[in-house]
């Protein structure tokens, strides 16, 4: 056998990927295993996935990943999860209907209610979220305006955690407070479910699953889960969370002073706290750790690896097929033409804004815009000016977090954005801060391994596990001419957004 240390599976059950780690108590990952997850896009403001296909590739993951262990060795297993996706539970914990993912916009009527009813600044001050469609309150919303089967079906309206954890062999239907602040408004204060906001929404809180901690441990796994995956049935069944959490934990954010800026689908902006702090402004997050003396500060784009994804699919048809006949990446060679772009990209600003704007600014109506093109530019420059409207719209959430009080000394990057070391120097010479990267970029899985550690007593706490856990590759400084160059786009990119959002230029286009 390859290992003779306890072991910790990790499940990744993310938005567009599914991963599964074997990991030692020490922190090594000895094994990884990922498949992409289908998105069900139903209509323009519809976005589902099957919990059933979900659960078929999570099994052969596992299967997979464990092959050549001896299976008595694990002893946790523990859960990262998508957030604001949600999905309805009957009493047997079984889904009434496919997840209704985060970027689904059906409830986006139902916010300017919540509105109406409660206002954001109240609204905020209470749960620490702003009122969006992004979280889950607003899907919550619509499945008991719809009523019919499902509504009188239903147990609970929960994350996909609850699911996972049911059918594992959780014998409740529990979330913890990390996804529960993502799910449902929450006393962000005391971490526990709002009975002021959900008298003033009228919503039932009966229908939301128990709160717990990440790190606790909520059931052990069943023999016929055991069977299917190849397991050995009673593994303590960590509750695990929210995906952004778990990555902040995984990269090393477990103090104040740090940001995590993870880089996937969106990109999540992420600073610890150890008391909960609130944005002047109602926009930038504060939600719940998977630390359970923590809190964490947060802000989001709503495109950043999907947008680059874009700009391949529709530019990059030479460079995709030399990724299907080598061992080249696409990105990495669009990334390369375009290194000799010098800082501004010649005059080119591309807002990478295709699904809208929730921080620092929240507008729902933005959408990609490209500033300052002529007939000088190139593809290259495209190229380049999608890479620093990316990396921008992260400056500008950054400044927002500093705003709210929250101390930036370095940050730290993961996700599949952070794999270039090109594009990490660009990100680092616009937020003009050290940054920090990973030897793994899949930080979400090491979280979830981390909480699942504690859980079993390896270590005493989140801090103490990310001692070994989190293994930083190098540090990069910024480069003074670039960063100052980018100190005025900056002022620029902000400024010209500002004024297509507040004279409602991108509400006008779409109507």
């Amino acid at each position: 056998m390859k290992s003779t240390e306890p072991l910790i599976l990790s499940l990744d059950i993310g938005t567009t990927a599914l991963k599964v780690g074997l990991f030692s108590s020490e922190g090594g990952l000895l094994h990884i295993e990922s498949s992409e997850q289908e998105l069900l896009f139903l209509s323009e403001d519809r976005v589902e996935q099957s919990p059933h296909k979900t659960w078929s590739l999570l099994t052969r993951a596992v299967q997979k990943s464990v092959a050549g262990y001896e299976p008595r060795l694990i002893k946790a297993i523990s859960l990262s999860i998508q957030r604001g996706t949600v999905v309805p539970l009957d009493h047997d914990g079984n889904p009434l209907s496919d997840q209704v993912v985060w970027m689904d916009k059906r409830g986006v009527q139902l916010t300017h209610r919540m509105n109406e009813l409660i206002g954001n600044a109240p609204y905020y001050d209470v749960s620490g979220h702003p009122i969006t469609y992004i979280t889950g309150v607003s899907k919550l919303l619509w499945f008991q305006q719809q009523g019919g089967q499902i509504w009188n079906k239903l147990k609970v309206i929960a994350p996909p955690q609850t699911l996972w954890l049911k059918w594992l062999g959780c014998e409740e239907l529990v979330c913890d407070r990390s996804l529960g602040t993502y799910l449902f408004p929450c006393d962000i204060d005391h971490k526990e479910w709002s009975n002021e906001l959900a008298n003033r929404l009228n919503f039932p809180i009966d229908h939301l699953p128990k709160l717990v901690d990440a790190t606790e441990i909520v059931g052990y796994l069943s023999k016929q889960t055991a069977q299917e995956m190849n397991l050995v049935p009673g593994i303590p069944l960590v509750a695990g969370g929210g995906d952004g959490q778990c990555a902040g934990i995984g990269c090393g954010i477990v103090e104040p002073g740090s940001v995590m800026v993870n880089i996937g689908t969106g990109t999540g902006v992420q600073a610890y706290l150890s008391s909960p702090l609130r944005d002047p402004l109602r926009i930038i997050n504060c939600a719940a750790h998977v630390d359970p003396q923590g809190w964490e500060m947060e802000g989001h784009t709503e495109a950043s690896g999907i947008a680059f994804k874009w700009l391949r699919d529709q530019l990059g048809d030479m460079e995709t097929l030399l990724q299907r006949k080598t061992d080249l990446d696409a990105f990495d060679l669009l990334i390369l033409e375009s290194q000799d772009v010098p800082p501004g990209s010649n005059g080119l600003i591309f807002y990478p804004t295709f699904n809208g704007m929730i921080a620092p600014i929240i507008d729902q109506n933005a959408r990609a815009t490209i500033v300052g093109l002529n007939l000088h530019h190139q593809r290259k420059h495209l190229i380049h000016a999608l890479l620093e409207g990316i990396s921008l719209e992260i400056r500008w959430i950054l400044d927002a977090i500093n705003k709210a009080g929250v101390q930036i000394d370095t940050v730290h990057l993961v996700g599949g954005g952070s794999k270039n070391r090109i594009w990490n120097q660009m990100h680092t010479d616009i937020l003009n801060k050290p940054i920090k990267t990973l030897l793994t970029t899949d930080a979400a899985l090491v979280g979830a391994a981390m909480c699942g550690a504690v859980a079993i007593g390896e270590y005493e706490n989140i801090q103490a596990a990310s001692q070994n856990f989190v293994k930083i590759k190098e540090t990069i400084e910024p480069i003074k001419e670039n960063a100052d160059i980018y100190e005025k786009i900056f002022l620029k990119y902000r400024k010209i957004f500002i004024a297509l959002s507040e004279n409602h230029i991108f509400r006008d286009i779409i109507n």
